[in-house]
């Protein structure tokens, strides 16, 4: 995500090579994205993203608790990074500067003491209401995505493998999504660190976009906040800022540290803690992706006092 839309915004400014070890891009992650937010994004190098949607899903639904989905929607996010790919020139370049857009590997920069989850995935077959579904415990979640024509991606991230797929279980029985017709299925990684704990964003001449450097919130948004981060990092270059850069994106996601802090304080079961940051995540949540309503509060609340480990 980051790192094939960095290209585009550079390459009218600067020499760029772009390097990556697949041969085409693959669908790992789940396809929501905020709207508003990559609509704005996208247009900056001529991407419509309304060509890409799949649907708007009304509603979403977690542990059972349904909120009127505000600002998300699915859009086929495999198609639309190999349109980018095809006006793309991979190519090696003799660089001044290298840029980290390696996601949660973080081939270039130094590593981290991390905390990265394994997650399960998979594209299934099944006729159900489109709505996004999620199951959550302490430690992890479950997800169910709608992509239209009956077809749904489906997983879970947590400690283990294994608690991976006690969630997708969980899931299939709180939303009677059986065992489906399985179209393909793969294993992932997600980095749980806000930014704050992923510097250095800038080592020697590496300096890291998306994942790499933290930029998926504490509820695993992850594909928006990829763009803004090269969009940042694009105007530190064209501005002679790069000094800026750690600054800027520590600022802009701050609603990200926001986030990750209220599921740390309810995974070590610190619900005081957690209750003292929910106004804070309420407010994070309307903006980005729910309407503020009882059920967004009866949601949270149920997150904080109900959700075994």
């Amino acid at each position: 995500m980051a790192g094939s839309y960095l290209h585009m915004l550079l390459s009218e400014d600067f020499d760029v090579g772009i390097k990556d070890v697949r041969a085409e891009p693959d669908c790992r992650c789940a396809w929501g994205i905020a709207y508003k937010q990559a609509k704005k994004l996208y247009m900056e190098i001529g991407i419509d993203l309304d060509e890409y949607i799949l649907l708007k899903p009304k509603y979403a639904v977690a542990n059972g608790i349904k909120i009127k989905n505000r600002n998300i929607v699915i859009f086929d996010k495999k198609r639309l990074l190999k349109n980018l790919w095809e006006q793309i020139e991979f190519k090696e370049v003799k660089a001044d500067l290298f840029v980290d857009a390696t996601g949660y590997k973080r081939v270039l920069l130094p590593k981290l003491d991390d905390k990265l989850y394994p997650t399960i995935q998979m594209i299934e077959e099944h006729d159900a209401e489109e709505n996004i579904y999620a199951y959550a415990r302490r430690t992890g979640y479950a997800w169910a995505f709608p992509l239209g024509s009956n077809r749904w991606h489906i997983g879970a991230g947590d400690l283990n493998e294994t608690r991976a797929f006690e969630l997708i279980e969980r899931l299939r029985q709180e939303y009677e999504f059986g065992e489906g017709d399985k179209i393909c299925s793969c294993k992932s990684k997600i980095r749980m660190l806000p930014p704050s704990k992923c510097r250095p964003f800038v080592s020697g001449n590496v300096i890291g976009v998306g994942e790499a450097i933290g930029c998926v919130s504490g509820f695993g948004e992850g594909n928006a906040p990829a763009l803004e981060s090269a969009k940042i990092l694009y105007e530190c270059l064209i501005n002679d800022e790069l000094g800026e850069y750690e600054k800027r994106i520590l600022k802009e996601f701050k609603w990200i540290e926001e986030e990750h802090k209220f599921v740390e304080a309810i995974q070590r079961g610190k619900m005081l803690s957690a209750v003292l940051r929910l106004p804070e995540v309420i407010s994070i949540e309307r903006e980005r992706s729910a309407e503020l309503s009882l059920n967004l509060l009866f949601l949270l609340r149920d997150l904080i006092r109900n959700l075994k480990p």
